[in-house]
């Protein structure tokens, strides 16, 4: 019920930035293209929005000259020359599924950009449009959201930011803890959301190695641990509600509870360092230094070069995603130039754009959404057609809008039916079609679309090997450890330049391959794509502190030392590396998330391995 809520307010806030922009679009003159710029708006604000206000200003400002280009240019090339046309198309579909290669918050802007360009191509205008309109309307678009999220944000502009910061505390996992670095990164780096991330980091990096050594305790020293870790969960739990609010609060005191056994080992030492990354973020929080860490801004810049690298080779997964998207785009939009004015020409080219997903697995079950959704949307239009009169298509369609829109993350088969009495409903009524007609092409389309989707999601490419869980999940492993060897090695003085960046390459591109199998590979078990997500998270956090060490101005025997250790944990699985004693704030904070993303990894390397 509430993801049903959530898809309620989705739709409320699609009719506002729709509808909205849509009427401005017809009062500033841009006619049938008015919708055009209220479909690219919804494209726009989807990609635009999740994150702090700073981070997606400038996002938006960053992608919109290629929204603009997609939207309106294959377009206008149409009007000249339909090759060159299909050819941009082509070329703008390829560059939004290479884009969510660097980092899940491009995955939006990815799927955005693609809606936008095959929608602004597809798309039939009613009437004439000028060049300038045709121009005039993603811009527009992307004028509106702009101000939109402008407005949004204005009140609390770092909520985003806070509220990942606390998700991470109070319940610690990839998703979270992930999210909470990317958006303080890309944010205005505060001092003090830097300690409770260096303290988060380091509670949760114990406590999870205490956790796993219950197992070898007693029954009695087993339960006094998990008493204090309890206790202890419990406190970080209020000092995330803390972190969550916009303004200073008095965090509660940290309540120290001790073990009353004997324990073995250095067990109590690492107890001493959860109570003591306790400690830090009450006093982060408590005195939120609001001053900007000095964080190498072209740090960020660099990630995702490095990134990019490592998807233009041949070897990944991604980048082969990608040229299977254009060309089933290719093959699709040539398709739909053999029946120019259809209506259904855009259902047709966004259905196949939707289908074909890096995974192929996710292809396969996107396909059967469809099929099996429009197979029961057409059941309940005939038996409309049927009983109902001609005119009461049209408010059939728009209610099924409104019914089937909270249901399009949550039940996609029910969105998908309820499309079909929308797209047929609305297109024989307004265009005085036979509606037995156009809902028979609507699904020999979606057939169609279908067929290509599943041929381009499952085509393989030739000479490519397709590797099992395990041997992508070691390949991963290994080049990420000799990463870490190398940036050691140039802390000390030694290796080149171009002997660090091809490591840093291959290491991407591993880390995209561990998600991303060639399609044919074996289908992992749920509870092995638990943990290639665990570990996949944990290695990309790896090479982006390796790249954060790198970056420190001059030489570091004291990190060059402890990136060796890390190195050697991550092939050996063993304990992890200590913190650095002689290291300044930054080095701390790196080393403590060096240690949680070894964890992490150690985590799902038990999973894999069993």
């Amino acid at each position: 019920m509430n993801a049903i809520a959530r898809g309620g307010g989705m739709l409320a806030a699609v009719l506002v930035v729709v509808g909205g922009t849509a009427g401005l679009g017809v009062a500033l003159g841009l006619g049938g293209t008015a919708v055009l710029a209220g479909l690219t708006a919804l494209f726009c604000f989807i990609a635009a929005t999740g994150g702090p206000l700073r981070p997606d200003l400038w996002l938006l400002a960053a992608f919109a000259p290629a929204v603009v280009i997609g939207g309106a240019g294959p377009r206008l090339l149409g009007e000249v020359s339909p090759v060159a046309s299909i050819a941009l198309l082509v070329l703008v579909v390829f560059a939004a599924a290479v884009v969510p290669a660097l980092g899940p918050r491009y995955v939006t802007v990815g799927l955005g950009l693609g809606m936008a360009s095959v929608f602004g191509y597809g798309f039939q205008l009613s009437g004439a449009a000028s060049p300038v309109q045709i121009i005039c309307a993603p811009a527009l678009a992307v004028a509106v959201v702009f101000v939109l999220r402008l407005l949004m944000g204005l009140s609390d502009p770092g909520k985003p930011t806070r509220t990942a910061l606390a998700d991470a505390l109070a319940g610690p996992d990839r998703a979270s803890a992930e999210r909470a670095v990317r958006l303080w990164v890309t944010d205005r780096p505060r001092a003090w959301q830097a300690r409770v991330l260096a303290g988060g980091a380091r509670y949760h990096g114990t406590a999870a190695l205490l956790r796993d050594r219950l197992r070898a305790f007693d029954e009695e020293q087993a339960a006094a641990v998990s008493r204090v870790l309890d206790a202890a969960d419990e406190q970080v739990a209020a000092l995330a509600e803390a972190v969550r609010a916009k303004t200073v609060t008095d965090p509660p005191e940290i309540e120290r509870i001790d073990p009353d056994v004997a324990l073995p080992g250095d067990t109590a030492a690492l107890l001493d360092e959860a109570w003591a990354g306790l400690f830090a973020i009450r006093e982060a929080v408590l005195n939120r230094d609001e001053s900007i860490v000095d964080f190498p801004r072209h740090l960020v810049r660099e990630a995702l070069r490095r990134e990019a690298t490592g998807v233009f080779s041949w070897r990944s997964a991604q980048l082969r995603h990608a040229v299977r998207c254009a060309l089933g785009m290719l093959v699709a939009a040539v398709i739909a130039t053999f029946r120019p004015g259809d209506p259904l020409t855009v259902s047709f080219l966004m259905t196949t754009f939707a289908l074909m997903q890096p995974e192929w697995r996710d292809t396969l079950a996107k396909a059967w959404q469809r099929a099996a959704g429009a197979a029961a949307g057409a059941v309940v239009l005939a038996v409309a057609l049927w009983l109902l009169p001609p005119g009461a298509l049209l408010p059939l369609g728009i209610v099924a809008l409104l019914v089937g829109f909270p249901f399009m993350q949550v039940q996609p088969m029910v969105f998908n039916g309820c499309m079909v009495l929308m797209s047929v409903g609305m297109n024989a009524t307004t265009r005085h079609l036979d509606a037995v007609s156009v809902l028979v092409e609507y699904l020999l389309l979606v057939v169609l679309a279908v067929v290509i989707g599943l041929l381009f999601g499952f085509a393989a490419v030739p000479g490519v090997p397709k590797p099992s869980v395990a041997q992508r999940f070691s390949d991963a492993v290994s080049e990420t450890g000799e990463l870490l060897a190398s940036v050691a090695e140039r802390l000390r003085g030694g290796g080149g330049r171009r002997e660090v960046g091809l490591r840093f390459r291959a290491a991407a591109r591993t880390h995209q391959d561990l998600l991303s199998p060639e399609p044919g590979s074996r289908e992992p078990s749920s509870e092995q794509r638990e943990a290639l997500e665990e570990a996949g998270q944990g290695l990309r956090g790896l090479a982006a502190s390796a790249g954060a060490l790198l970056q420190r101005d001059g030489q570091s025997p004291t990190m060059a030392s402890f990136a060796e250790a890390a190195a050697g944990a991550l092939a050996g699985s063993g304990e992890l590396p200590p913190r650095p004693s002689e290291a300044d704030e930054e080095e701390r904070l790196l080393a403590d998330l060096v240690r949680a993303d070894l964890l992490r990894v150690h985590r799902g390397a038990e999973v894999l391995a069993s």
